[in-house]
């Protein structure tokens, strides 16, 4: 979050899920979740790569494809 303010000067917002959710939405529109399987997510694996995460919000925010 902190790279997130720190490139896009926006702050984001936590909200908690279920066990295991993790998405990043800008304007209502997925930008990146959490992958992989039950199993690799409960070994803490499937996060996306942040700095791939700051660029497809950057490319939202100019009106590009995301992802």
């Amino acid at each position: 979050m902190t790279l997130i303010k720190k490139r896009l000067g926006i702050e984001a917002v936590l909200t908690p899920g279920k066990t295991g959710q993790f998405e990043v939405i800008a304007d209502g529109k997925k930008i990146a979740e959490r992958g992989g399987n039950w199993l690799t997510r409960s070994f803490g694996a499937g996060y996306p790569d942040l700095e791939s995460v700051v660029e497809q919000i950057e490319k939202h925010r100019a009106g590009g494809p995301a992802r």
